[in-house]
């Protein structure tokens, strides 16, 4: 039996759509037209032509269909292990590595109360997409960076199990996470958020 199990986070990441470009130049062409023809369209035309502008950013946001996304996840999965990292074909071992600096956001659904702006306003409800998480490493005196998602608190879990383990065998890793492991507990005990452990 293995005493020193490796630790391994299959992940992904996105990738910007290159469709979604020539959309966004499509739209902003389209957008200043229509501003510097106000006064050149009758009333139903810019009824017709502002509810179009209106409705395709709505579109984009809430559409299921990949090619019209702003980003899209790319086919190559992201794994971090106590080895190393694998990217597609990549490969980054851990014996390789000199430093990684990571930006531990959250997980996919993580909800928690963020102080308001005012404190008339109070405590404002967040539900965390877990996609701003973010690692920079250097491997071979060169420097790579992957902004990634983890899907649950075992996911996180596990990341941060697969960092201590880089630590173990050298390398420098500098780890900061915006909120602390009680206040992470504690919000998922009042929203009852799923951990991910099986």
């Amino acid at each position: 039996m293995n005493e020193n199990p490796e630790n391994t986070v299959t992940t992904h990441i996105y990738r910007y759509n290159p469709y979604a470009t020539w959309i966004i130049a499509i739209y902003a062409i389209c957008f200043f037209w229509f501003f510097f023809s106000l006064s050149s369209l009758g009333s139903g035309e810019i009824y017709i032509i502002g509810a179009a502008l209106i409705a395709v950013p709505l579109f984009f946001r809430f559409t299921n269909q990949a090619k019209f996304k702003i980003r899209t996840w790319d086919e190559r999965e992201l794994v971090f292990s106590s080895t190393g990292i694998k990217f597609g074909t990549e490969n980054y071992p851990v014996d390789e590595m000199e430093s990684a600096a990571v930006y531990l956001e959250s997980f996919n659904g993580f909800e928690y109360r963020e102080r308001g702006p005012t404190e008339k306003i109070g405590d404002v409800y967040v539900k965390a997409t877990g996609d701003k998480n973010a690692i920079s490493f250097r491997h071979n005196d060169e420097v790579t960076d992957f902004t990634f998602y983890l899907a649950s608190y075992a996911q996180f879990c596990l990341f941060r199990a697969v960092m201590n383990d880089w630590t173990e065998r050298g390398v420098n890793v500098v780890l900061k996470q915006p909120f602390d492991d009680d206040f992470i507990v504690g919000e998922m005990e009042y929203y009852k958020t799923p951990s991910g452990f099986a």
